[in-house]
């Protein structure tokens, strides 16, 4: 696919601030203990002030900020817009993560969540990020598996999302390859993101997660799946790396 090609299916689907999907992830009583249950742990690990590269209508960023000074970017004007308002106490800018509006050494963390897959220069990003790391900054990068069968549903079903197929725990790690940061450390989560497919607000039924046996139901299969998916066909691939 050529970069013009690549643009315009990623401009399709992600230039529009979408309030349905920010509630979803950050409000909706179903799905928002999700978000929090995957976030939960890493964030924990992050000092601030921290920056989100590709925050989109603030899910993350509102997480963030509960627990120290927060920027987020991303290269929607209208998205940014709709941030400002959703997560009042971060600090939001329209940017390019090719080329990050921030001298070197700024942050003491950096969050790349579920955005290289769309980008026509991931290594470039991942560079990008790494530079305004201050030594002994993390990097924690989210991505989808491209090896579970939730990846791979996506990057089928989704023009702007079929570079996911590429997306591994290897190719993540190559993106990081040569840059300065210590031996990069891989983790795997959501065994089974089965409540992303049938809570999603567009596409699933999210009033299911909302009565008491359907919630029990959904979060007892993805807990079995924890003990019968192998981690290699996990949902995320979560990658961190410390800035030497």
């Amino acid at each position: 696919m050529s970069t013009d090609a690549f643009r315009h299916h990623q401009d399709r689907y992600f230039t529009d601030a979408d309030a349905a999907r920010f509630r979803w992830m950050a409000e909706d009583p179903a799905f928002a203990p999700v978000e929090d249950a995957l976030l939960a742990p890493w964030i924990a690990t992050l000092a601030f002030p921290c920056l989100e590269i590709g925050c989109g209508e603030g899910s993350n960023l509102r997480r963030l900020a509960a627990h120290g000074r927060t920027v987020g970017i991303d290269y929607s004007p209208e998205r940014v817009r709709f941030a400002a308002r959703a997560v009042p106490r971060a600090d939001v800018a329209v940017g390019d993560a090719h080329h990050l509006p921030f001298a070197d050494a700024t942050f003491a963390s950096v969050l790349v969540r579920d955005l290289l897959h769309h980008l026509p220069s991931p290594r470039g990003a991942a560079a990008e990020a790494v530079r305004v790391l201050r030594p002994g900054g993390t990097l924690l990068v989210m991505e989808p598996n491209g090896r579970s069968p939730f990846g791979a549903l996506q990057a089928r079903c989704v023009p702007a999302e079929a570079a996911i197929r590429d997306f591994d725990p290897a190719h993540l790690l190559g993106l990081l390859a040569g840059l300065p940061v210590a031996t990069p450390r891989v983790g795997m989560a959501e065994p089974l993101p089965l409540r992303r497919v049938v809570l999603h607000y567009r596409f699933g039924v999210p009033a299911l997660g909302r009565t008491r046996v359907g919630a029990a139901t959904l979060a007892a299969v993805e807990r079995a799946a924890a003990r019968l998916v192998p981690r290699a066909r996990w949902g995320y691939v979560v990658v961190t790396a410390t800035r030497t």
